[in-house]
């Protein structure tokens, strides 16, 4: 591994898409640590938490049109998001933040994000930054983006009109900033829609990434050397998903998966309570981490799952172990990985006090 070149960075005052300066923007000289390839980069983003169900809340203005930032933000049940719940999360041991955003609700019919929404991502962005912490964010709960092979031309015009926004307003911050193009991007509703999809769903997947990556990549500023996460069909990790992805013509790519396996176990409310390692659960779980080490890891392809964890089931030292198994195949194919918290059946985080929920399990994760 290439050694970590140190530099001091300055934030500059970040852009709306206008070119307008924000108000909300960061100018204040951080140290910031350049990583020279994409996997020295992977693996310095080590073990993460996500912060869902807040800005990537979704179908809420549409029945309330006049419920506010703030109100909508915690209209899944979750606290406003706080510079606490960063601070929380750093001194847990975690370096990473995934942050879901869902945008669609915030256009206009032009595909112009309210500034007041972007103001605020930004604002999150920052706290933490701030807090220490790598940041990803996404597209996440985004109704336009089901891959209807009939609108692939208005999905890609729309999706190119997001990126570039997001893309300009935080085009003067440092790598520590993460974009993540997608979110299981898949065809909903159908029979494809939690498989590892068909050909043509694949080969539109991979239109998707090319033109998330030329389009932040053109906007300029650092994103010419962001580090950027690509993603198979729905970010499953599925032989014929896996196979069929085309990484665009970049260095600093990093394949992002998600991986809830077992799915009973790991989802399912009603079944699927008990966790054994000597289990053939365990020998399919091990099978897709050999994937993802055949497919990337083996030729120097970083991954990194955005998405994985299991739900409460008041089976406690069920989850302590399966988390230990889950976490001890990411060490041994050196990949870095990041607990869905969503404030409710996934919680880890209770973000009203800034306390474990489970430390047992956060202990693993960041140990």
């Amino acid at each position: 591994m290439k050694k970590f070149v140190t530099l001091l960075v300055s934030f500059f005052m970040s852009f709306s898409i206008t070119g307008e300066p924000s108000a909300n923007s960061v100018q204040t000289p951080v140290e910031s640590t350049y990583a020279e390839s994409a996997v020295e980069f992977a693996t310095a983003l080590g073990c993460g938490i996500n912060l869902g169900n807040s800005l990537d809340v979704a179908d809420m203005l549409q029945y309330n049109p006049n419920i506010s930032l703030a109100e909508y933000e915690k209209s899944w049940g979750n606290p406003l998001i706080a510079k606490e719940q960063f601070a929380a999360i750093h001194d847990a041991g975690f370096q990473t933040v995934r942050i879901p955003v869902s945008w669609a609700e915030h256009m206009d019919a032009n595909g112009t994000i309210q500034k007041e929404f972007l103001d605020r991502v930004q604002e999150v962005v920052d706290m933490a930054l701030d807090s220490g912490l790598y940041v990803i964010i996404d597209t996440h709960h985004e109704n336009w983006l089901n891959l209807d092979l009939n609108k692939k031309e208005q999905i890609q015009n729309q999706f190119a009109v997001v990126w570039k926004q997001i893309a300009v307003r935080f085009q003067n911050y440092d790598e520590r900033l993460v974009f993540e193009g997608l979110n299981e991007a898949r065809l909903k509703n159908s029979q494809y829609e939690w498989t590892g999809g068909t050909s043509e769903l694949r080969d539109f997947v991979n239109t998707l990434n090319a033109l998330f990556v030329s389009t932040v990549r053109g906007v300029g500023g650092n994103n010419t050397q962001r580090f950027l996460m690509v993603s198979p069909y729905c970010h499953r990790v599925e032989e014929d998903a896996l196979k069929d992805l085309v990484l665009p013509n970049d260095n600093r790519l990093i394949v992002a998966v998600h991986l809830y396996e077992p799915s009973d176990f790991c989802l399912d409310t009603y079944s699927g309570k008990s966790w054994s390692s000597d289990t053939n659960a365990l020998q399919a779980m091990e099978q897709k981490f050999s994937m993802l080490n055949d497919y990337f890891v083996s030729k120097n392809i970083p991954v990194v799952i955005t998405e994985f964890g299991c739900i409460d089931k008041g089976n406690t030292q069920d989850r302590i172990n399966w988390t230990q198994d889950f976490v001890g195949y990411c060490n041994k194919f050196g990949i870095s990985y990041l607990w869905w918290d969503n404030g409710g059946d996934f919680q880890i985080l209770n973000r009203e006090t800034g306390t474990w929920v489970y430390p047992d399990i956060v202990e693993i994760l960041t140990k």
